[in-house]
């Protein structure tokens, strides 16, 4: 069992004078995401991160968090909370689940090891934790954005030992055997990395890069690929969403700290601020403007 489990019940059938081992639904799917956890611990932290209580959840727009020392026992023993969402499973890479995990043990390692920013603003020792793991910060979520504040996104350095270490655990078949049947959706755009000079490179369903880079166009890191795993009754929302990411405070000590995924958009356009990158939706054609910055929104194609 992962050194993380946390007692998921397995319960027991009689067959005859022999006692079987039934594998739960509940125990295979959180065994799954524990293993996980596991693997990038040893691969990527050294084995230093503690253990962890994994949840799912279902908040709107997020796609996993940190909540740090939310769990405390009858001895006083604290255990940290790391959260994801179901409903990304069936539609998303897995790259990218591994991608928002990864994200979530950068700050659970600095809760540990680390000073972390206050009300958990990504400050420059979790942005150089990224980096060494092979996840660079950005808060466009592609070059260019800030690598520290707020409100903080990532993508993949196609050299880094991030993807080497997805590359080895997708080898070893890894898969996640339970998907919501209504997840959320996801648009069919590549797979990408970043190279060292910011060049976009498509990956395969394996995490290893396409011979052919992409165009500047998909520059973005998307999180919006339609994935199949082979179920023919998931149901597959019409509308698409767009990533952003928001942090939202319970405590000034322990907070969760949110990485968050798309919400579904209609067909009003969105406007975004060039300086502090707020968005906003509306119209076509509309004439506003940011009042922090004193700039003028611009549509988003």
């Amino acid at each position: 069992m992962p050194s993380c489990f946390f007692g998921l019940y397995n319960p027991k059938l009689r067959i005859g004078n022999e006692m079987k081992e039934e594998k739960t639904p509940t125990l295979d799917s959180y065994e799954a995401i524990l293993q996980a956890y596991d693997f990038f611990n040893q691969a990527l932290f050294s084995g230093q991160l503690p253990k962890v209580i994994i949840t799912y959840h279902r908040q709107r727009r997020v796609m996993g968090y940190a909540s740090i020392a939310r769990w405390v026992n009858s001895k006083r023993e604290f255990v940290d909370e790391l959260a994801v969402n179901p409903e990304y499973f069936a539609q998303y890479p897995l790259v990218e689940i591994c991608q928002t995990l990864c994200h979530e043990m950068v700050h659970i390692w600095q809760a540990h090891f680390g000073k972390p920013g206050r009300r958990g603003y990504h400050n420059k020792e979790w942005a150089k934790k990224m980096k060494n793991i092979g996840l660079m910060p950005s808060s466009t979520s592609k070059p260019g954005g800030s690598e520290t504040g707020e409100n903080m996104m990532d993508y993949i350095l196609v050299d880094g030992p991030f993807l080497k270490v997805c590359q080895k655990l997708i080898k070893k078949k890894f898969k996640i055997p339970w998907v919501d049947r209504y997840p959320t959706y996801r648009q069919e755009v590549p797979i990408l990395a970043f190279s060292s000079e910011e060049e976009p490179i498509e990956l395969d369903k394996a995490c290893k890069p396409r011979k052919k880079t992409v165009t500047a166009e998909l520059v973005h890191r998307s999180d919006r690929e339609l994935v199949s795993f082979g179920f023919d009754d998931v149901i597959q929302p019409n509308e698409i969403g767009h990533e952003v990411e928001t942090e939202l405070e319970q405590s000034p000590e322990n907070q969760p700290i949110f990485t968050t995924k798309p919400t579904q958009k209609s067909g009003r356009i969105k406007y975004c601020c060039k300086s502090c990158q707020i968005l906003v939706w509306g119209k076509r054609n509309l004439r506003i403007s940011c009042l922090d910055c004193n700039l003028p929104l611009q549509e988003v194609t």
